[in-house]
């Protein structure tokens, strides 16, 4: 092995002079004596090139993933394959963790954190409250008209809907996703195609998958920042249709997380005149069609109008 011998100037030189000869060792010397970095960037700080690198490297040190260090989660510079072959859903068991998640690392890092503690208590106070409403309306209708005591359960029905919209919204209890039930021959493909979507920020803040528990089919959750901003919710719904995971046979639905905490599902949800979820892919998507033929000029719409 050839000897090292380091100079006054702190080089390392070799007999194999890896760093060139004496002649070339010298010439790099002088240009890095000579080197002026606030002269070097008033010249390139044009450069695509560098531009772009420097936007990657400072996008790359934004990237936060709040389960980073997280065994039930997908990393930061973990590949979609890596992070499948890690964790697979299909063969993952529940006493491993019960579910396996994945974030979107793009997020609004400044989001306030939920107080699911508070909202939970003071929710199910407003469904304590709720119920003895319903009851006192039935019981002061019971010789009435039956329409008019109708009419009254549904108008408390919608207002507690917006109360519990309001205390999810101080409590910044507002995630929601929605659900999809994969049989277990898809559920590894639809999983990939959820974290890919997520993770490069065409999907919504977070996915998880339940894990191995016996059944037949699995839940996967696509979540959105905010259950409020429908506009959100139905871009997740698109992609996840563009992506091929929704279509017009089965309907996909989508629950507040608010309603989770609530225990707000299909057994329970009807005594309080409300539904387990509040939207439905068919009906939104129903919508929106609506919403475009209508925003459509006058002359496209008549021309419509001849097939219909």
């Amino acid at each position: 092995m050839a000897e090292e011998m380091v100079s006054a100037e702190g080089w390392i030189s070799d007999e194999s002079s890896f760093y060139g000869d004496e002649d070339e060792q010298d010439y790099l010397r002088d240009l890095c004596e000579d080197f002026n970095p606030k002269s070097f960037w008033r010249v390139q700080h044009k450069n695509l090139n560098i531009v772009a690198f420097s936007a990657r490297s400072q996008l790359k040190s934004e990237l936060l993933n709040p389960r980073q260090a997280g065994p039930d989660a997908w990393q930061l510079g973990e590949s979609v394959h890596d992070f499948i072959e890690r964790l697979p859903p299909l063969t993952t068991s529940t006493s491993t963790c019960p579910w396996i998640w994945a974030n979107n690392p793009h997020r609004d890092k400044n989001s306030p954190s939920p107080r699911v503690g508070d909202f939970t208590e003071r929710g199910m106070e407003l469904l304590k409250q709720s119920l003895q409403t319903r009851r006192d309306i039935l019981e002061e209708g019971s010789k009435g008209p039956k329409a008019t005591v109708t009419e009254r359960l549904n108008q408390e029905s919608k207002l507690l809907k917006q109360r519990i919209a309001a205390l999810a919204e101080e409590t910044y209890v507002l995630t929601g996703k929605w659900m999809l039930f994969p049989n277990l021959m898809d559920v590894t493909r639809i999983w990939k195609q959820v974290v890919a979507g997520v993770i490069d920020n065409r999907l919504g803040c977070g996915s998880k998958v339940a894990t191995d528990n016996g059944e037949d089919a699995r839940l996967i959750c696509v979540y959105t920042q905010n259950f409020q901003d429908a506009n959100d919710v139905a871009r997740v719904l698109y992609e996840l249709e563009t992506m091929g995971l929704v279509n017009a046979d089965r309907a996909i639905y989508y629950k507040p997380d608010a309603y989770t905490y609530l225990d707000l599902k299909r057994g329970t949800a009807a005594k309080y005149g409300l539904q387990a979820s509040m939207y439905n892919s068919r009906s939104m998507m129903a919508a929106s069609k609506l919403s475009k033929l209508s925003s459509m000029p006058q002359k496209k719409k008549s021309t419509l109008n001849k097939f219909f």
